[in-house]
């Protein structure tokens, strides 16, 4: 196997920046190329990662440096992109959601398993170091046997749509269900990670405040296969939160990130952010007990497992 795995860069909006940013400090993945539908962006993309600008996705793809590629672009073009790859003998990596609907993202499975190459959906939480602690924690029998699970993940960015942003439209062109679609999804992924599959799921949509024509509030309750029931709240229309309490018979973990994120600032470097905490609730003590939590760079793990 080569040691460097060379990727192309497919969608140049505000997340690609982290992409790129965690391909710069990997030491297994060089980017080569990049593209996106704008010309202007591509070009400025180019110059500011170092790389080529293709002129078409298919000409990314089709190029002899280019092994993979990393899918930052609108949900409802991830089916086409990871299918042409997988045709071309290109691995795939796509930010979540893996698509807008069951049947693309089978697709995707079905068109890279056949051609033998890698898929992997970027779910950054399932990585961070309080996640993963609270997996260890689990794991220990620390916090007894799981009963019950919270979790929001909410920020106002619904409040800045405008009718040039996919997830302007609440269809399968666009990004359905809204915050649910775009942040929940984060912790839904947590939970798999967590507590595994999930047998029942409900959930309500309210538009309330923002122009776009999706909804702005979403609640979901879901019942997991072993049992547990959990809540899950995500919303397009408050300050930014993103949370998890997980409810044991012999303890409770809250695990909290609040505060600017510090993937899109080029000048910083990833680390704990001061502003993550995981506390541990005992049962038969007195408040919370916070828990350490080590140095890590989610972003760059994904890249670095793809």
């Amino acid at each position: 196997m080569k040691e460097i795995v060379r990727v192309g860069l497919s969608g140049l909006g505000r997340y690609s920046v982290a992409i790129a940013n965690a391909v710069a400090k990997s030491k297994k993945v060089k980017l080569v190329a990049c593209y996106s539908p704008t010309q202007e962006r591509r070009t400025a993309a180019a110059e500011k990662f170092g790389c080529a600008a293709a002129a078409s996705y298919e000409d990314m793809v089709k190029r002899d440096d280019v092994d993979a590629v990393l899918l930052v672009s609108p949900n409802a073009v991830h089916r086409a992109q990871a299918q042409f790859a997988a045709a071309h003998g290109k691995h795939v990596f796509v930010e979540k959601p893996i698509a807008n609907t069951i049947e693309d993202g089978r697709s995707m499975i079905a068109a890279c398993t056949a051609a033998g190459v890698v898929l992997l959906v970027g779910q950054l939480q399932r990585r961070f170091a309080a996640n993963r602690k609270v997996k260890e924690l689990m794991t220990s029998g620390a916090i007894g046997k799981p009963v019950m699970v919270e979790a929001n993940n909410s920020s106002g960015q619904g409040f800045t749509l405008t009718p040039a942003d996919f997830r302007w439209l609440d269809d399968d062109s666009g990004c359905p269900a809204g915050p649910l679609m775009t942040m929940g999804v984060h912790q839904a992924d947590t939970f798999n990670y967590l507590f595994g599959p999930v047998k029942t799921v409900f959930s309500l949509f309210k538009k309330l405040y923002i122009r776009a024509p999706v909804p702005d509030v979403t609640t979901t309750v879901l019942e997991f296969e072993s049992g547990l029931l959990g809540y899950l709240g995500s919303s397009y229309v408050s300050p930014r939160t993103n949370w998890m309490r997980v409810y044991g018979t012999d303890a409770n973990v809250f695990h909290t990130l609040t505060g600017v994120d510090p993937r899109f600032d080029a000048e910083r470097k990833p680390s704990t952010d001061p502003s993550v905490r995981l506390e541990i609730f005992e049962k038969g003590k007195n408040g919370p007990q916070e828990i350490p939590l080590p140095a890590s760079d989610p972003v760059l793990e994904e890249i670095d497992e793809f």
